[in-house]
């Protein structure tokens, strides 16, 4: 008798400035990975080359291998152009928005669609879709206020299993846009949790909700001219600053919020709601796997 695992699917996770593929078996173990920088705008006009160099090394591998593409690979800029879903949105559902074409010596590849908000709040999502129904499925809940850090930030509403609400913050973004080519950055760029990210939190969930941000964050200078903030601690005190404007929407809150992602600002972000006296978890890694894994089985590919 053996244990070994067996793929019965290729999750290729593909965004802007990076690439990942897996080999993954029908409960969601990744049994191979490989991960690259060829994102879409490192791989453009070469998208067919990038898949099949890559995946063709993936332990597991097999020709007749289903493959299924989540993320900004389904973009205007990226290699297929796949329509929004609307919400409310379950997987059931999204797994029948998916969109496939045909490559030579591949098969059929199919994209999962992003999702879309319309009106005066119109809003896009690519990728993190797969991330939040693989992290419903792998926590087993139904209903869930969930928070995804980065770039671009989500705050996302889950209901009966179906996305029915997000909003997307641009705190990543503007941090690195104030610390990259404004004043802000002659203090340094790296930031981290401390004394004055503390300081920071608190001040961004206050004076943010004033609407004031945009005065607020010069104080990351003003205060190091003036005050006691160290140079050094400025970027985490503009860090902890943005953070606590984004986060002091969701509070009080009587769930816990979940937050999604990888790398250091799950913790950072677990820390800012602890300072704001909110509860919140960080979702283990592996979201965007049971996704894929859900999608491919609701579309019956697997």
């Amino acid at each position: 008798m053996t244990n070994e695992k067996v793929a019965v699917l290729i999750a290729v996770d593909w965004g802007t400035s990076s690439f990942r593929a897996r080999t993954v078996t029908s409960d969601a173990q990744v049994i191979d990975t490989i991960a690259t920088s060829e994102g879409i705008l490192a791989a453009k006009d070469r998208f067919e080359q990038v898949l099949k160099t890559n995946i063709t090394k993936l332990e597991g591998y097999r020709s007749d291998l289903p493959i299924i593409l989540s993320g900004m690979i389904g973009s205007r800029n990226g290699w297929l152009e796949v329509p929004y879903a609307t919400m409310p949105t379950r997987p059931s559902a999204l797994s029948q928005d998916m969109v496939s074409m045909m490559v030579e010596g591949l098969g059929e590849i199919w994209f999962i669609p992003g999702i879309m908000a319309v009106g005066e709040n119109a809003d896009v999502m690519r990728g993190e879709e797969t991330e939040i129904f693989g992290a419903l499925e792998m926590l087993a809940l139904s209903n869930a206020a969930m928070v995804i850090p980065g770039t671009h930030s989500k705050h996302v509403s889950v209901q009966d299993g179906a996305i029915t609400a997000y909003k997307t913050y641009l705190t990543g973004d503007m941090f690195h846009a104030l610390t990259s080519a404004s004043i802000l950055g002659a203090f340094g760029k790296t930031a981290a949790l401390c004394d004055w990210f503390e300081e920071g939190v608190r001040f961004g969930a206050r004076e943010g909700k004033a609407g004031a941000l945009l005065n607020r964050v010069f104080t990351a200078r003003s205060r190091v001219l003036v005050d006691k903030l160290p140079e050094e601690k400025a970027a985490s005190y503009l860090s902890g600053m943005l953070i606590g404007a984004e986060i002091g929407e969701l509070l009080p809150s009587q769930e816990p919020i979940w937050i999604l992602g990888n790398g250091a600002l799950p913790d950072m972000y677990k820390c800012a709601f602890e300072i704001l006296e909110g509860v919140s978890r960080v979702v283990p890694p592996g979201g965007v796997v049971y996704g894929a894994v859900e999608l491919a089985q609701s579309r019956k590919l697997i």
